[in-house]
């Protein structure tokens, strides 16, 4: 098949908690359904960090050199429960106005767990395309970075602005990596900066990637 599309992506980001608490999408006995397309489940976390690494099936086999790693936004206080998840998933954004957020280290442990798994239990794969929400997508275009993920398609990067590396910042987004990203990384902003304005001084600035403005109901992510 054809490179999975900014809207393949899109569609996988909004069934990403959905998919979560669905045994029988996780455990492989049906596939993942987003967008008109079949997509078997490699590997997933859901702690404070909630992602998927999936990847398309096509006409029966699936395609592990398009593995997909797709990693939701935050869980809120209150709007998803007052549990331990949700309390560090909310103080991460706090966190995250002055640095990148913590969530880095899961999803740089994610991508690790994701290439194993494809090496032991598919005799191999490529992870093509990651993508980000909110809070988790300057972590994930600094891990994508890092590895050289050929595409990233994140949506509304919360603290973008203070993601980059600096003295303070010693886990942030490298010169190095930024020129990556620059090359590889759409991200989708909303035209009011309604998720993003309060996340720092910037107000939702995203000083990476090529930036497309967008209206907020045309990203329909949870």
């Amino acid at each position: 098949m054809a490179t999975l599309t900014d809207q393949n992506i899109q569609a996988i980001q909004n069934k990403v908690k959905k998919t979560l608490s669905d045994s029988s999408i996780l455990d492989g006995e049906k596939p993942l359904k987003a967008g008109g397309l079949k997509y078997e489940v490699i590997d997933s976390i859901d702690g404070t960090t909630q992602a998927i690494a999936v990847a398309p099936v096509i006409d029966g086999k699936t395609d592990y050199s398009q593995t997909a790693i797709v990693v939701a936004g935050t869980q809120l206080i209150g709007k998803e429960g007052f549990g331990e998840e949700a309390w560090n998933s909310t103080k991460n954004v706090v966190e995250a106005r002055s640095g990148i957020t913590p969530q880095v280290d899961d999803i740089s442990d994610f991508y690790d767990s994701t290439a194993a798994k494809l090496e032991k239990d598919h005799g191999g794969g490529t992870i093509s395309n990651m993508s980000g929400f909110s809070q988790s997508g300057p972590a994930v275009a600094k891990v994508a970075a890092a590895h050289q993920v050929p595409k990233i398609t994140n949506f509304m990067d919360w603290g973008a602005s203070n993601s980059l590396y600096s003295k303070d910042n010693p886990k942030g987004i490298t010169a190095e990596e930024k020129t990556w990203l620059d090359k590889h990384a759409t991200i989708y902003m909303d035209s009011t900066r309604d998720v993003t304005y309060l996340d720092g001084k910037s107000h939702g600035d995203i000083p990476y990637g090529k930036k497309y403005i967008v209206e907020r109901r045309q990203f329909f992510i949870s």
